[in-house]
């Protein structure tokens, strides 16, 4: 429990430094708009960590707590959070009105003259579905506000909601500020989106490349929506995080584990940033293999597996225990290669033919390559208790 408090008491004198330097820097007159969001965005981070030191300190009480005093503590410091967050917004907001006087310009016949004439802009309409709110206001603030007069502005973006949408906004009077306040306060609403974006993670399947690089996807559209609605915080929790680790790959998994092991305990958004910055490499990997293979078939003119030389000889006595693939990483065997098993279930029989190798147990010198029935190691595939003798990785 000294352990616990002792770390609670830390997250509060590094939330104080972060909410006295953004205070500091907002008497002086709010700095640059980069620099004043870089400081609250920091505080922000601050405030979560220290949240959850709190929670996990009470949630483990001992005889003699005051939970009422507890309670309190935290509560003057979500006071203090809630002062400086709207301070922050106050001045932050004034840049955003300072770069819309400067952008709004009239748009003369001098600009256009001589010059080819693009298609109008077209933006999608806003259907409700709280997932394409932050892009398309995103997108709307990015693309259609810059071209269009201020005064014009909230009739255009009714005319860019479907109609029930748009029915929601109708008694909203038009001023700009209003009718995102209006869209914000349903569509904006962190709690649903903290609670579609762990269904989308749950929904995510757990194994071979192309479900990883799924996952990655979702985690970088959640995160990158959070941040348009000014709630990529949210992110940064204990929960999510393990529910992201859930779906890794082992090897994937193994690598998180390798990465984060000499980094001692960190706080939840520390630890999210170290996750994005380690999807990013995964990425990377996953995309380069795919890349590699790509690249051999164009240059051959035909489509070939590692394995095989473009000439179409088979390469001989193969051992079982290196990759097909990679020929040069001889770490792996075929049944834990991410790129064989991103395959689709034609591409991949195809491949164990090719290698005479045995359908059951994927060995080369396995008697069962020539009937699976005769399989060494007696290999039944376990999907949906089909029992036949071919491997998992080849079930149709």
């Amino acid at each position: 429990m000294e352990e616990l408090k002792t770390r609670r008491t830390v997250g509060k004198q590094q939330f104080t430094r972060a909410e006295n330097g953004l205070r500091n820097l907002l008497e002086k007159g709010g700095g640059l708009e980069d620099t004043l969001q870089r400081k609250f965005d920091n505080l922000c981070s601050k405030w979560q960590a220290l949240q959850d030191a709190h929670d996990i300190y009470v949630a483990q009480p001992v005889e003699g707590m005051d939970t009422v005093a507890e309670e309190a503590w935290i509560g003057e410091l979500e006071e203090r959070f809630n002062a400086i967050e709207a301070d922050a917004d106050a001045a932050l907001q004034k840049f955003k009105v300072k770069a819309e006087q400067e952008d709004e310009r009239p748009v003369t016949g001098k600009e256009h003259s001589g010059h080819l004439q693009l298609e109008r802009l077209k933006l999608e309409k806003f259907d409700g579905n709280l997932r394409n709110y932050p892009g398309f206001k995103d997108r709307f603030n990015l693309y259609i506000k810059p071209i269009c007069p201020k005064s014009q502005l909230p009739f255009i973006l009714r005319q860019h909601l479907e109609t029930h949408v748009r029915d929601e906004v109708e008694n909203v009077e038009d001023d700009m500020a209003c009718l995102w306040e209006r869209l914000d306060l349903k569509y904006a609403n962190h709690t649903k989106f903290i609670a579609i974006i762990l269904s989308d993670l749950e929904s995510t399947s757990k194994g071979d490349a192309k479900a990883a690089l799924k996952l990655i996807n979702t985690v970088e559209k959640a995160y990158n929506d959070l941040r348009k609605i000014g709630a990529a915080q949210e992110m940064a929790n204990a929960t999510i995080i393990a529910m992201i680790k859930k779906k890794f790959p082992d090897e994937m998994r193994l690598d998180w584990v390798a990465t984060i092991a000499d980094k001692g305990e960190e706080d939840s958004a520390t630890l999210f940033s170290m996750l994005l910055k380690f999807l990013l490499k995964w990425r990377q990997m996953i995309e380069c293999d795919n890349q590699v293979i790509k690249q051999q078939e164009k240059r051959s003119g035909v489509t070939y597996f590692a394995g095989e030389k473009p000439g179409g000889r088979q390469r001989e006595h193969r051992n079982s225990e290196t990759c097909w693939l990679h020929e040069d990483m001889k770490n792996h065997p075929i049944w834990k290669c991410n790129t064989f098993r991103a395959m689709t279930q034609e591409e991949k029989l195809g491949l164990v033919i090719r290698n005479k190798a045995c359908k059951a147990c994927l060995e080369v010198r396995c008697k069962g390559a020539e009937n699976p029935e005769i399989c060494e190691r007696n290999f039944k595939c376990n999907v949906d208790r089909c029992g036949k003798p071919h491997n998992s990785l080849l079930h149709l």
